[in-house]
């Protein structure tokens, strides 16, 4: 079974005549049957067969030698942090191909969207079908959009975000590309899906978006094998930094600072930088970090350009293969921590936000500021927190349990709203209440109302009772949360809160409290019954223009810890 090993130490019968020639590696090896050596050998396999990208090219192992060793690793856990445009998804689909083929595994792969999958198929899977005979003839039986027969075997397609549920097909090898940009709970499910097979192996390859989501984590657990480069001047071994290995636009030796070549560059090898984690264990990951300075077609005065036309987060992550951190775009500790007061609040007109699922995460506060949360998996709790508090009104996810909040809003008239969270294109407002026979109905912009909330936090206009001890489970979902800035389809720059492990519910909980502070909040709203709901209401004031609202917080205070009873 091939694994690692270093392009300076091939060996024997790892390689045919060919193959040594194709990744300049001139080494001679004894002549062996193709046929054999491809059953063993996916390089083997690619040049037995002469397997051409999409395009009708040969795979260029030359200039992409860092590919080498990743075509040939099959650790069962594999993670690799890359930069774009560097050959990675044609390595995918050919690997998982071999796999399936040549290992007999059921396979299941994943990338961030319905559509990206589409696209990923129709673009490119089926465009490197039709241009190797051999794959046209193991596909012959069953080939759809959906899925993949080669041979006895099956690859499965899927978006995580997408309404195609991860629960019907079981699977050996799940491949998840772009995960950084993958809805983590759900490729935790498609996890489950690897609970009855004897292999269990996971691939997780993205350009890393954030610190925290499961590519990070992966790479963590991870040996973290990086690109090292012998200088030729000072015959010191070091890996490609950004700023560090660039100066006067060409790359230089980190050590001695001399120039280095292309070829330099293309001839590097992998070197592990972790070889124990800091719980005393071996990584358990084979991890691989790629960008575009190891590329030797890739010029240092085009990185040095790039660094300038692109925004931070672009060049860190498609560039650097690095994920991309500021204040702007992630949530820390103190923004909570610099809150955090010991002053008493009256609990007067409380709104409550809660997150409903399994697991109902739920927020209490005031205009005077938040002063109580917790979790349970009984409605029956949550309606005791309206009861406890009689003037109080509670705004709720309308998804995905659509039984249990429609009967709180029934059995609490008036002082129960379902929120929708959708994006007004047409006023954009961050809040639109629904009327007459809308009455009980919140529709909420989701990325623009999350944002509201961390300015307001940033800016202390809302204050949490109680020490970073009571806050830490509530702050820790918080953490979670990262903005991925993009452009929509004319241009206009858009942005989108997500999170890197799927356990941001307090988060959203937070948020629909703040959709309740909005009406109810602020001393002008009042509860009506359902007999008024047709009835014209005078309404608090609202979010301003410029996407603020005026909060007074005083005292506060955080009653009964020991009531709140939360367990994650």
């Amino acid at each position: 079974m091939e694994c690692f090993v270093g392009v300076q130490n091939l060996g024997v019968p790892m390689l045919i005549n060919e193959v040594a020639t194709a990744t300049g590696v001139q080494k001679k090896v004894p002549s062996l049957s193709n046929n054999m050596l491809s059953q063993y050998s996916i390089i083997a396999w690619i040049f037995e067969n002469n397997i051409k990208t999409e395009t009708g090219q040969p795979i260029d192992l030359k200039s992409h030698l860092f590919l080498y060793d990743i075509y040939r690793d099959w650790s069962p856990k594999m993670v690799c942090k890359k930069s774009a445009q560097i050959g990675f998804t044609t390595l995918a689909i050919l690997k998982s191909f071999y796999a399936v083929d040549k290992k007999k595994l059921d396979a299941i792969s994943t990338m961030p969207t319905d559509s990206e999958m589409k696209v990923l198929v129709g673009g490119k899977v089926n465009r490197i079908i039709a241009q190797n005979p051999v794959f046209q003839t193991l596909t012959r039986d069953k080939d759809s959009v959906e899925q993949k027969q080669l041979g006895d075997n099956m690859i499965y397609y899927f978006g995580t975000w997408g309404e195609r549920a991860a629960i019907s097909h079981s699977s050996d090898l799940n491949i998840h590309d772009e995960s950084s940009r993958s809805k983590q709970d759900v490729i935790d499910l498609f996890e489950t899906r690897l609970q009855h097979s004897k292999y269990q192996w996971q691939w997780i390859f993205s350009n890393p978006a954030v610190k925290g989501d499961i590519t990070d984590r992966c790479w963590e657990k991870s040996d973290k094998k990086e690109w090292f480069i012998t200088c030729s001047n000072c015959h010191e071994s070091y890996d490609l930094t950004w700023p560090d290995s660039v100066q006067d636009k060409q790359f230089i030796c980190r050590g001695c600072k001399s120039p280095l070549t292309d070829e330099q560059r293309r001839t590097g090898e992998w070197r592990a930088t972790q070889t124990i984690l800091k719980d005393g264990t071996k990584p358990e990951w084979s991890g691989y970090h790629i960008s575009l300075l190891m590329a030797p077609w890739v010029s240092a005065k085009q990185i040095v350009d790039k660094s300038h036309t692109m925004s931070n987060e672009q060049f860190y992550n498609f560039v650097l293969g690095e994920p991309y951190i500021n204040s702007k775009n992630t949530v820390t500790v103190e923004m909570f921590t610099r809150n955090l007061t010991e002053s008493v609040n009256s609990q007067d007109r409380p709104v409550i936000g809660c997150d409903s699922g399994v697991k109902k995460h739920y927020v209490v506060g005031n205009r005077e500021g938040i002063f109580y949360y917790g979790v349970t998996e009984d409605w029956e709790d949550v309606a005791r927190l309206l009861m406890r508090w009689k003037n109080a009104v509670l705004v709720v996810d309308a998804a995905p349990d659509i039984t249990g909040p429609r009967a709180l809003r029934e059995r609490f008239p008036g002082r129960v709203f379902l929120n929708h969270y959708v994006r007004d294109r047409k006023t954009m407002k961050l809040i639109r209440w629904g009327d007459g026979e809308e009455y009980g109905k919140v529709l909420s912009d989701r990325n623009r109302m999350m944002q509201l909330c961390i300015d307001e936090i940033v800016d202390g206009r809302v204050k949490f009772n109680g020490d970073y001890e009571d806050w830490e489970p509530f702050i820790s979902h918080w953490l979670t949360l990262y903005r991925q800035d993009d452009v929509d389809t004319v241009g206009q720059p858009i942005y989108e809160w997500l999170t890197s492990n799927g356990n941001d519910h307090f988060a959203h909980a937070y948020l629909y409290h703040r959709i309740g502070m909005d009406r109810f909040g602020m001393g002008e709203g009042k509860i009506i019954s359902s007999k008024d709901s047709l009835v014209r209401r005078k309404v608090s004031p609202t979010i301003n223009l410029d996407g603020t609202m005026d909060i007074t917080a005083n005292k506060l205070i955080l009653p009964d810890l020991k009531w709140r009873g939360f367990d994650q």
